[in-house]
């Protein structure tokens, strides 16, 4: 499988979709809306600032705003933090792309789909103080849903569901937290390019012309599978 290359006089506003590449869209906004010189009225208590690499600055920063697998931070059980993760994600049926093939190489030709794809996002709006994550949660739900359609149009989205605010519980990560959740749904095309079956399957054929017995190789590949790897 491979990743097609942008054809000429496509779309500049076209992002790559995958739900890494989602969840890095959403870190990317709530940074920019927390960070500092952004009007507020009332002013925000909570400034993201960052090193000159692009990074939080872990020491100066008054609120994390971080991908949710991004526990290995200490100092974030005495600040604020805002995390950004993904649920399950959905792949819809199978489409059929761009029928104009690209040639490759001789015979070989990449062949482009697209299906519609669904990721459930989930941020975990976090603080010492019940109070705190209320109020955190409630700024991150009005600044997404207030946005969505702008985020649509810049980031190539299909559609992006009304957003959820959750009740304030204690965190599941660290009990000595308050988390609010804010929910919601985005979709996007998931698009890919593969090489025909039909290479592969001649490629094995070619294989299979100096096999006397084709039944015993490939029982003899599922076993050399199976068998654990030799230790150093």
């Amino acid at each position: 499988m491979t990743i097609p290359k942008p054809v000429e006089r496509a779309n500049a506003l076209t992002r790559l979709s995958t739900p890494l590449a989602t969840i890095g869209v959403y870190v990317a906004l709530l940074r920019e809306r927390f960070k500092e010189g952004v009007t507020s009225d009332p002013a925000l208590p909570y400034v993201w600032r960052s090193l000159a690499s692009g990074d939080t600055d872990l020491k100066n920063t008054d609120i994390f705003i971080e991908n949710g697998w991004n526990e290995n931070i200490e100092a974030r059980n005495v600040r604020p933090g805002i995390w950004i993760d993904r649920e399950q994600t959905i792949y819809g049926r199978l489409s059929i792309g761009d029928q104009d093939q690209i040639p490759v190489i001789q015979n070989v030709r990449l062949e482009s789909f697209y299906c519609p794809a669904e990721i459930d996002i989930t941020v975990d709006c976090t603080a010492l103080k019940r109070g705190e994550s209320m109020m955190i949660g409630s700024i991150v739900q009005d600044f997404l849903h207030m946005s969505s359609r702008i985020i649509m149009l810049y980031f190539n989205f299909r559609d992006i569901s009304p957003t959820l605010l959750g009740k304030t519980t204690p965190f599941e990560k660290d009990t000595r937290l308050w988390t609010t959740a804010v929910t919601f749904r985005a979709s996007y095309e998931n698009r890919w390019a593969t090489m025909p079956a039909a290479t592969a399957i001649h490629e094995i054929t070619l294989r299979l012309a100096d096999v006397s017995d084709p039944d015993l190789y490939f029982r003899e590949i599922a076993l050399r599978s199976s068998e654990p790897p030799p230790q150093g």
